[in-house]
């Protein structure tokens, strides 16, 4: 058996620290359209001066009191009618072709911003992400131009305050950090079953009932909430007073509210407060009404409740929901079938059409917008209505061919409550794992749209529901670092985005959230993979991006506990291998007093060579592709193939059938290694195929490659060795490489060079 050396893990392993710890002073998020370091720097002194002209005033006192608050750096804001050059900070309006659109200029001695409408506010958020991540005196701002304007006009945030209330200092901060990283809507969904949170004069009761969940759920009247994490949701509503105080916050920040008023499904709550609401049942059946009924007396209702939230929100739409409307409840009222019957309505999907119509209606005349979820599509969609897409694409494609504006909000890249690495080592979620580098690696113009459909894509948004999210710190540790993914795809233009670049930029932001007291989730430990190698001895070097961190690890397959000495970054591991044993890691940040859990599984084999007649080589892995309905791939052979082809390059570019059927491809080759050496195998798929080497297996199908990467760390005789895999093709996989070997040296083998089939 050949070792693989300890010293080609370590170096592998520094290898990739190094890339991501490339040496950059700007670390700016998202990225700018065009930016260019300049030599020098700018130290801001306390005698500088804040120079407005009077467009930019309320912007340059917002810059004083972060200063003040942050820095304790007490500067004056002076207004003049034209900011004279000589001003240290000066924040100018000037004309751009785009909203949002800025120019930022930092050269020793001067700092100058300029733009129009939320431009100057949006260099303000640059040059904060120039100051250092903590208060250092002096403070340095590196020399730099930049020219920035935002790629799409929706950068948007949700967050559920149904099913965990929120207070009005915790949603402030909230939009306070959206505003940092350039995010400009924050979607407010303030009504669902579980509670209803925002004050409607008219209907006292919807927050007199309808918010109190917890306190009618102890009286046995209001549904078990046996969805909620913490003992329940907790009680509580926004006055009036209070969404106003709060609006104004976000206007300040150049944030819009969406507010959410759900209908005519999630409705529980409001009919919980005013039963005449809800569905009736014509059997008598008794069982949960979410359901409101389509009658006279709802549209009334609802119509009043929108007048008093239009008043109070004024931007140009109002989201109504439209989502998971268990809409067979209407085939057994007499109030939704009398309906059916008076306007030819020949399915509850129509019923559904008909109600987001009628709102629709209203709210033109009102001079709003309606905006929904997908759902909305079903039965005929709403004339001017707007679709967010969250079931996926699909919906969101289907209303932008018909020329309806888009904002996508696909599962699973833009669901927050899924959990981010691991479920076992996570807080509880309700979806697969999604990881921040699924969010970057998100694209929200879909390829199935030509140039004049895409158009109507507004932009994207990330969503947090809040059933197992009871505190703000987990709301924050569930929505971020993924809200910065958001705001990079959503304002950087696609040819600037670089998922290495913000790897290392999104770790410089934990400097600010230690300054804000933010509770994002914690960096992965780089490097703690699922490792298959054929050494007799493994090495590795643990490295961490934080400066503070601590970690306590074990060797023996149990999570270290308190028992277990913490150790500072670097952390050496040398171990004798024979068989399978599992790296756990606790890590602490103890400046900002968080921790994070890891684990890694490495596993033993045995890899030669086999002895086959090369000569009789030709280029490229063969496949069989099958179509069947049968997930068990060990049943999958008795079905009809469809075809055999050759792959002649590591990107398999299978196209999935799309008669219903699953697409299988079960792949059969060799691998030509010239070379004796130590080498590298992974795979890019998203979820990963089931690769064997000489019938050991290296990779794992169905594992998250960013919340469960897999490598096979293998020291390769020259000679062949037989792979073989299977794989489910799908458009996310199409594209991606199916096998990657990489050298000694990092560098990756051209798979014409490997990859043969007899």
């Amino acid at each position: 058996m050949s070792n693989i050396s300890i010293k080609y893990l370590t170096a592998i392993f520094i290898s990739t620290c190094i890339c991501l710890q490339v040496k950059a002073q700007l670390h700016i998020i998202p990225q700018p359209l065009r930016l260019t370091e300049q030599k020098g720097n700018f130290v801001l002194s306390r005698k500088a001066v804040i120079g407005v002209d009077k467009e930019n005033e309320a912007v340059g006192k917002y810059l004083q009191t972060y200063l003040a608050t942050y820095y304790k750096l007490n500067l004056k804001v002076k207004v003049y009618p034209k900011v004279p050059a000589a001003i240290a900070i000066q924040l100018v309006t000037t004309v751009t072709n785009k909203e949002g659109a800025y120019n930022l200029e930092v050269k020793p001695g001067i700092v100058k911003i300029s733009g129009n409408g939320a431009g100057v506010f949006y260099g303000v958020q640059s040059l904060i992400q120039l100051l250092p991540g903590r208060a250092v005196a002096p403070l340095k701002l590196a020399a730099c131009s930049i020219a920035d304007a935002p790629r799409f006009q929706w950068r948007g945030l949700s967050l559920d305050v149904s099913r965990h209330f929120f207070t009005v200092d915790e949603v402030k901060k909230y939009i306070d950090v959206m505003a940092h990283y350039k995010l400009n809507v924050f979607h407010w969904h303030l009504t669902d079953d579980e509670g209803w949170r925002i004050q409607i004069n008219k209907y006292p009761k919807l927050t007199e009932v309808g918010a109190r969940i917890t306190y009618y759920e102890k009286q046995g009247k209001f549904r078990k909430l046996d969805n909620l994490i913490d003992g329940g949701g907790k009680d509580g509503f926004y006055t009036q007073a209070e969404i106003k105080e709060v609006v104004k916050y976000a206007q300040d920040r150049f944030v819009t509210i969406l507010p959410e008023i759900e209908m005519p499904g999630h409705s529980e709550a409001a009919i919980f407060a005013y039963p005449e609401l809800g569905c009736q049942d014509s059997t008598g059946a008794k069982h949960r009404v979410r359901m409101l009924d389509p009658g006279e007396y709802t549209f009334t209702f609802m119509e009043n409740v929108l007048t008093e939230v239009m008043a109070l929100f004024p931007n140009q739409y109002i989201h109504i929901g439209g989502d998971e409307a268990e809409m067979v409840d209407w085939l057994k009222s007499p109030t939704a079938v009398a309906l059916m019957k008076k306007e030819g309505l020949k399915s509850e999907k129509e019923v559904q059409s008909y109600f987001i119509k009628r709102i629709e209606k209203f709210l033109l005349s009102k001079n709003k917008r309606l905006i929904g979820w997908d759902e909305i599509l079903q039965g005929g969609l709403a004339e001017s209505a707007t679709v967010m897409s969250w079931q996926g694409e699909a919906g969101g494609i289907a209303a932008a061919k018909m020329h309806h504006h888009v904002v996508m909000t696909p599962l699973p890249y833009m669901y927050f409550d899924a959990p981010q690495a691991a479920e076992d080592l996570e807080p509880v979620g309700w979806n697969p794992t999604v990881t921040w580098q699924m969010v970057y690696n998100y694209e929200p113009m879909s390829k199935e749209l030509n140039t004049e459909e895409a158009k109507y894509i507004l932009g994207a948004q990330g969503n947090i529901w809040a059933e197992k999210v009871p505190t703000a710190a987990h709301l924050q540790y569930m929505v971020y670092p993924r809200a910065l993914a958001v705001a990079e795809l959503t304002w950087s233009a696609a040819e600037n985005k670089d998922i290495d670049r913000f790897a290392y930029k999104m770790k410089q932001q934990y400097g600010y959230f230690k300054l804000w007291n933010w509770n994002a989730r914690l960096p992965d430990i780089v490097g703690m993979d699922n490792i298959v190698t054929n050494s007799n001895q493994f090495g590795l070097v643990l490295k961490y991006p934080l400066l503070g961190a601590q970690v306590r690890y074990s060797l023996n397959g149990k999570m270290p506990d308190s028992t277990a000495k913490p150790q500072l970054f670097p952390v050496k591991i040398n171990t004798m291998l024979q068989d399978t044993f599992s790296i756990k890691t606790y890590t602490t940040w103890t400046l900002n007093k968080q921790h994070i859990l890891q684990e890694a599984m490495i596993r033993h084999v045995d890899i030669k060579p086999v002895v086959i007649d090369q000569a009789a080589f030709t280029p490229g892995f063969s496949y069989r592709l099958i179509k069947s309905k049968e997930y068990n791939i060990d049943k999958v052979d008795t079905t009809q193939v469809v075809t055999t082809a050759i792959i002649n390059s590591s990107t398999p570019m299978v196209l999935p059938v799309t008669d219903g059927n699953l697409t299988w491809v079960k792949v059969n080759g060799f691998i030509r290694i010239n070379a004796d050496g130590d080498y590298q195998l992974t795979s890019g798929f998203l979820v990963s195929p089931a690769l064997f080497i000489n019938g050991e297996q290296i990779i794992y199908r169905g594992k998250d490659k960013y919340a469960q990467p897999q490598k096979g760390m293998l020291h390769l005789k020259k000679g062949a060795y037989a792979i073989s895999g299977h794989y489910i093709a799908d458009n996310t996989n199409r594209n991606e490489d199916l096998l990657i070997i990489k050298a000694a040296d990092g560098k990756v083998i051209d798979p014409q060079v490997y990859m043969f089939h007899q």
